[in-house]
């Protein structure tokens, strides 16, 4: 049964408020990084490794080249050590002489000039001498290197996952089945390139400025090379035009290549990537290959999951173990199993280092998964929806690491509303299975996928950050009083702005049109962490319930000693209402309380339960705070002669907790399922000979267009999250975790053949018809 809401009644929590920031946005008035003039500004060029592995033998400057007017950073001026601190120390700033260089585009230099395209004239007369050695370039090779010996494979980290007695699982099986998923690099493709520009400041430190998805990640993650502490790194994000995660590591980076030239210069360097170096040298989705092997009773009942899953970290681990994690963590979480054991390993490639995309991990777990569940369902002759309907976790149940679901779960609600809604049982008699029906002149086929998704920071990642947050009275542009909201979340295109707006609205009972929301800044903001996790709505939109909550008592104590008499105040639509008293305006409370006390701010800092337990030594307990659930539906027609792929219908019920704008989480899902589209049947990247990737222009990349996008039916349920009003969970991450699979599912059902690696294109259809002579 659904969950009631705990929350009050609200205002503007649950309608579709317009966004704030469209009206500039759509009359172009937003001033993106490249928008922006910066007089005396240096431009920066880096320049790269053209082998995928060697050592650097030497570096010089070509004497016939006229370097007046050209600063070259080379390891030989970072300040500090030459690391990068992400998640271990393993990766330098930039590759030294005599160092080992890891893959093909790695930095060796920074060169910056007073246009662009000086400095990337004079980075052609850097000279570099390199001995080249023996790379592995892809999954592919790591993983027939680990079939033939698993320990000379080099493994960035490990971690595994265990329920349970996995031998007497298999003992206790009928039947067993066993089977390989393999899925490739997937491109973020943001609207906006990555960029940003470094000032120098007289005391030593930095002010960095740009496109960057999480401020205070610079902050802290350049200190040691740079030797500056973090008071000294001052970090503020631009407007964003997209990100979905490739912006949320790689700017470090970044800022790290222009800072060293902007230090010794001592002028301002702005550093900004065109569409093929973006696509060529910043993080990607991890390549995965995962191989599950099941045990199951004749009537269905799983009594084994074993399962492998393998990443392609590329040359460095980065934040490469978290992804692994999050991904081993949705191996097998959304299904009944007294027996689990998962063993997850992020693999060392000669490679760019890949990073954050939506999912996080997630999405390669669930395509394995969710394609073996079904082809489980055909061994016990079972449909896929009644097979799910039999094995799905639901509230009372234990995750393979020990966390009980409770009751703040739709899991059973979300796949009985899909079924219905897509009417999956009548569709799915009429798939074709390789044979045209009566009537039918293209392949027809209908697939299903059920997930989770976990919300927040895996594992005690929230109880070490406690997100911090502030809502404060201020002066608007208008000149009269307001509320600002400082926190480190920002607003990359998901809505953050207007939710945001929302919640504080509801938790001061203010007019939205008095409230801001100013673009992060480390100089003014708390840490309320990165945003990333599918956590901004849930954990920092809880920090500003509570601050906004806190403000307002503050304003009701003020209004009640000052104009009421002690009598008890009460903040209602913009008015302070006291029994036997006449109302009074938000904007003279506000207005006097800061003539009186100045400075005035409401805070909250977040803090998991105590009932939140987490062992990382086992990795064991409640691996997340909450968990977001969905289940698709794909329809798909194929050409018989062609074999086009169409997917003209998708089916999405989602539980989201508390949805609090209806209009913009549609936006959302919409917009995450064109991304999953793709991932499933278009964006295809290998990687060459020469370990550059194969399509790194939008040329050769294929990504969805509008023709593209099936008609989608988006539905939310609401199990509000209990402990952090207002009761939202994830969403961002969400659609992007199953419809690949749902998509493959439905391909088998046309064709009668199942394909188990992403992406699915008609060449791969060819192949599976028509198999190779």
């Amino acid at each position: 049964m659904k969950t009631k809401s705990r929350c009050n009644p609200t205002r503007h929590i649950g309608t579709g408020m317009l966004r704030v920031d469209a009206a500039d946005k759509v009359r172009g008035k937003t001033q993106y990084l490249n928008d922006r003039t910066y007089p005396g500004a240096l431009h920066a060029t880096v320049v790269r490794s053209p082998t995928a592995r060697g050592i650097l033998k030497s570096l010089t400057l070509d004497p016939a080249y006229d370097w007046k007017g050209v600063t070259v950073a080379t390891a030989e001026d970072i300040p500090g050590e030459n690391v990068m601190v992400m998640h271990d120390r393993s990766m330098p700033l930039m590759g030294a002489v005599g160092a080992e260089l890891r893959y093909r585009g790695e930095p060796v230099a920074v060169v910056a000039a007073a246009t662009a395209e000086k400095s990337m004239e004079a980075a052609d007369h850097v000279r570099l001498d390199i001995e080249q050695r023996p790379a592995l370039l892809t999954l592919a090779e790591a993983i027939a290197l680990f079939k033939k010996s698993p320990k000379k494979l080099e493994l960035l980290k490990t971690q595994n996952i265990e329920k349970g007695d996995i031998r007497r699982g298999f003992a206790e099986a009928d039947e067993v089945l066993e089977a390989e998923y393999w899925a490739g690099h997937q491109e973020q493709l943001y609207l906006e390139n990555q960029g940003l520009i470094v000032f120098p400041r007289k005391d030593g430190s930095i002010y960095v400025e740009g496109s960057i998805q999480c401020p205070y990640f610079p902050v802290n993650e350049l200190n040691a090379a740079l030797d500056l502490p973090p008071e000294k790194i001052r970090v503020k994000q631009t407007p964003i035009g997209g990100a979905f995660g490739g912006k949320e590591d790689y700017p470090s980076m970044l800022a790290g290549y222009a800072a060293l030239p902007a230090l010794k210069a001592k002028k301002p360097v702005k550093i900004t990537y065109e569409r093929h170096e973006d696509m060529l040298f910043t993080p990607k989705r991890h390549p995965v290959w995962v191989r599950f092997k099941t045990g199951f009773k004749k009537d269905g009942t799983l009594t084994a999951i074993e399962c492998d899953y393998i990443l392609d970290g590329g040359a460095y681990l980065t934040i490469s173990d978290v992804v692994m994690y999050r991904g081993i963590l949705h191996c097998a979480l959304a299904y009944r199993c007294e027996n689990v054991l998962i063993r997850g390993k992020v693999a060392r490639t000669n490679s760019m280092p890949n990073g954050a995309f939506r999912g996080f991990g997630a999405p390669q777990a669930i395509w394995g998964l969710e394609s073996h569940i079904d082809a489980i369902a055909e061994k016990v002759g079972k449909r896929p929806d009644a097979y799910r309907l039999q094995i799905h976790a639901r509230p009372g149940d234990r995750t393979p690491t020990g966390q009980l679901l409770t009751e703040d779960n739709g899991s059973t609600h979300c796949l009985d509303l899909v079924l219905q809604r897509s009417d999956f049982a009548e569709k799915f008699k009429q798939a074709s299975r390789g044979k045209l029906r009566k009537g039918q002149n293209k392949y027809y086929g209908i697939g299903l996928s059920f997930f989770a998704h976990g919300s927040a920071f895996t594992g005690d990642g929230e109880a070490k950050f406690k997100a911090k947050g502030r809502v404060e009275l201020a002066l608007l542009e208008d000149g009269r009083p307001g509320v600002n909201i400082r926190v480190s979340s920002t607003e990359m295109g998901q809505g953050v702005h207007t939710i945001f707006t929302q919640i504080a609205a509801d938790g001061l009972s203010l007019t939205p049109e008095r409230i801001r929301f100013p673009y992060a800044d480390t100089g003014m903001a708390p840490n309320s962490g990165p945003t990333v996790a599918s956590r901004t709505t849930m954990v920092v939109g809880n920090v500003v319930y509570r601050a906004a909550q806190d403000l307002r008592n503050q304003i009701e104590a003020f209004a009640s000693r000052r104009y009421f008499k002690g009598a008890a105040a009460r903040m209602r639509h913009s008015k302070l209402h006291a029994k036997g008293f006449r109302a009074l305006p938000f904007l003279r409370v506000a207005r006097d309380m800061r003539e009186e006390l100045g400075e005035v701010n409401g805070a909250f800092q977040f803090i998991l339960p105590d009932t939140v337990q987490w062992d990382q030594s086992r990795f064991k307990g409640d691996s997340y705070p909450g968990y977001s659930w969905s289940a698709n539906v794909a329809e798909v027609e194929i050409d018989p002669l062609t074999l086009e792929l169409t997917v003209t219908r998708v089916f999405d019920v989602i539980d989201i907790g508390r949805v609090i704008n209806p209009m913009t989480a549609t936006g959302q899902v919409e917009g995450g399922l064109t991304q999953a589209l793709g991932y499933a049947v278009m964006e295809k990247m290998g990687t060459g000979k020469n370990g550059l990737f194969d399509a790194s222009r939008l040329q050769t990349y294929i990504v969805p267009t509008a023709l593209d996008v099936p008609n989608y039916d988006v539905k939310f349920v609401e199990y509000p999250y209990p402990f952090a009003p207002p009761g939202a969970k994830g969403l961002g991450e969400l659609p992007m975790d199953g419809l690949a699979p749902a998509i493959a599912n439905a391909i088998e059902t046309a064709i009668g053949v199942r394909l188990r690696s992403l992406p699915i294109t008609p060449e791969d259809l060819f192949n599976a018809v028509i198999p190779p002579a």
